[in-house]
C-alpha cells in the first residue's frame, strides 16, 4: 500500500517536497537511480506509488539509461521525472542534450552537490552550472517551498514551450533540511496543470511508424537548433506567466526570474541565486543602500529583468557557488555580458565550493570589496579568502 500524500502545512525537507510536488503532478513513469543526496527524493517516491497500477516506477542501472527511459516515455505522451546529482548529471550529460534537442517536456530535480575531484557530498552549483548551455530551463530554488511550487511549475512551462527543465536544490541546505511548507490539494493543482497533451505529430506511436532525429542536410539540421532556442526565448514571458497565475490561484508569492529585496534606489546590489539568496537577507537588518537581487530562472537568463533591476546601482556584486575556470563564475559571466559600463564592471566573486559556509560575515566582505572598487577582480574572479 502506498504512503498517504500530506496535504496543508507540514514539515518536510526540499527532497520530500519535491517528492510530494511529483505525486501531485501526476507524474506517470518515474525514472530512478538514487545518488546522495538526491536518494530521499527517489525513496519517498517508492513509498507514494507503491501498490499503485497508474504509475511505472522503474529502477534503472544508471543515470545515463535513466534519462533514457523517461525521454521515451515522455515520448509516449507520459508525464515523467527523474532526480540526479552531481557525477550522476555529468554521466547522463549526452542525454540532457537529446532531450532539450527533441523537445521533450522532461521535469528533473538536480540535488547540486560538489564534483570529482577530490570526492565530495557537500554542496555547490558545480554540477548543473556545468550544464547550462545544454538546452534546458534551469530553476534554482532557495527553500523547500520553492520546491515545490517550482516542480509544479516546472511541468507547466515545460509541457507549454517544449522543453526539458531542470529544478535545482543545493545538498543537505535543503535536501536534508526541514521546514514548514503548504502542500496544496489535489484539486487545486490538477486546477493548475492540465492533463499533458503534446502534439500528436511528436508523439512515437508505432500505428503511424516515422522517422526521428535521422541524418539531415545542414540546413535543416541548423533550423532544428534554432527551433530550440526559439522557444528558449518563449520561455522568458512564459516563466513570468505561469509564476503570476501560480501565485494567484495558491495565494502565495512565487518567484519568476528574479526575487527581489532591499531598496531599489540602493547604490549597492548584491546578485545571487539559490541559497545564499536567503542568507543575504540578513544582511537588510542592518544595510539600507542595498538591493537584493536572486536569480531563480537562471536559463533562460533573464538579461531585460536584470538590467532594469541594477540600473540605479553604482556597485555591483555577484556571487557565484561554482568556478568556471579560466575565466569569471557563470552567474557573472552573464551579468557582466549585460552592460551598462557599472554592471560590466561588476565585482564577481566566487565562494561556497565544496559546502563551504557562506555566512552573512562572508557577502559582507563581498560588499565591502565591491565598494572599494574591486580589489582587482576586473580581469577575474576573486575566491573568498579561508576563513572569511
Amino acid at each position: 500500500m502506498s504512503a498517504v500524500l500530506a496535504q496543508g502545512r507540514t514539515v518536510l525537507t526540499a527532497n520530500e517536497a519535491a517528492a510530494h510536488a511529483v505525486m501531485l503532478a501526476r507524474a506517470r513513469a518515474i525514472g530512478c537511480y538514487p545518488i546522495t543526496p538526491q536518494t530521499i527524493i527517489v525513496e519517498r517516491l517508492a513509498d507514494l506509488t507503491a501498490g499503485r497500477d497508474d504509475v511505472e516506477f522503474t529502477n534503472l542501472e544508471s543515470e545515463h539509461a535513466m534519462f533514457g527511459y523517461v525521454i521515451a516515455a515522455a515520448r509516449v505522451g507520459v508525464r515523467t521525472f527523474t532526480a540526479t546529482s552531481s557525477q550522476g548529471l555529468l554521466y547522463a550529460h549526452e542525454q540532457l542534450q537529446r532531450a532539450s534537442r527533441e523537445r521533450v517536456p522532461l521535469v528533473a530535480v538536480n540535488v547540486n552537490r560538489s564534483i570529482f575531484a577530490p570526492w565530495s557530498i557537500e554542496p555547490d552549483l558545480s554540477d548543473s552550472m556545468s550544464q547550462r548551455d545544454t538546452g534546458w530551463i534551469q530553476l534554482y530554488c532557495a527553500s523547500a517551498q520553492e520546491v515545490l511550487d517550482s516542480v509544479l511549475c516546472a511541468y507547466r512551462i515545460a509541457e507549454t514551450v517544449l522543453l526539458p527543465v531542470m529544478v535545482c536544490a543545493e545538498g543537505f541546505l535543503l535536501s536534508h533540511t526541514s521546514e514548514l511548507v503548504d502542500v496544496p490539494g489535489q484539486d487545486m493543482v490538477d486546477a493548475f496543470l492540465p492533463e499533458l497533451r503534446p502534439p500528436e505529430e511528436w508523439v512515437l506511436d508505432p500505428e503511424r511508424p516515422r522517422t526521428f532525429s535521422a541524418l539531415p542536410e545542414a540546413r535543416d539540421y541548423d533550423a532544428f537548433q534554432r527551433r530550440v532556442a526559439d522557444a528558449m526565448d518563449d520561455a522568458v514571458s512564459l516563466i513570468e506567466d505561469v509564476a503570476s497565475e501560480f501565485g494567484s490561484r495558491f495565494g502565495r508569492h512565487k518567484a519568476g526570474a528574479l526575487a527581489i529585496a532591499g531598496n531599489p534606489d540602493a547604490d549597492t546590489a548584491l546578485v545571487t541565486i539559490g541559497t545564499i539568496g536567503e542568507t543575504a537577507l540578513e544582511l537588510l537588518e542592518e544595510d539600507d543602500d542595498l538591493l537584493l537581487v536572486r536569480v531563480h530562472a537562471y536559463r533562460p537568463f533573464p538579461a531585460a529583468q536584470l538590467s532594469a533591476a541594477l540600473a540605479r546601482a553604482s556597485h555591483v556584486a555577484v556571487v557565484d557557488r561554482a568556478p568556471a575556470f579560466g575565466a569569471f563564475g557563470p552567474l557573472g559571466s552573464d551579468v557582466r555580458s549585460l552592460g551598462p559600463a557599472h554592471i560590466g564592471a561588476a565585482t564577481n566573486v566566487v565562494c561556497g565550493l565544496g559546502g563551504t559556509e557562506v555566512t552573512p560575515r562572508t557577502l559582507r566582505w563581498v560588499l565591502e570589496t565591491a565598494r572599494s572598487g574591486g580589489a582587482d577582480g576586473d580581469v577575474a574572479p576573486l575566491y573568498v579568502p579561508e576563513g572569511v
